[in-house]
């Protein structure tokens, strides 16, 4: 199962999608993944894989998002691969 722990969101006003910081486990992620969202308001509509950060922290995954949940993403939130 690949799953992302969400540490850190980041929102520019310039770009369309929220940018989303945190341990991944399990296999890769591709652009074009859907991730269903779980978190503290419960599960939401998935959000769509938009672009993957190649150079980021040690252990650490961003990876740029889009869809009708993506704005209510909280560190803590947990996305799964569907």
């Amino acid at each position: 199962m690949t799953r992302l722990t969400v540490e850190n969101v980041h929102r520019m006003s310039s770009r369309p999608w929220t940018f989303l910081t945190g341990r991944l486990e399990g296999d890769a992620l591709r652009i074009g993944d859907r991730l269903g969202v779980a978190g503290a308001d419960g599960p939401g509509e998935p959000v769509v894989v938009q672009s993957i950060e190649l150079h980021g922290a040690p252990a650490m995954t961003t990876i740029a998002v889009e869809g009708a949940s993506a704005g209510a993403i909280r560190a803590g939130t947990v996305l799964a691969k569907v």
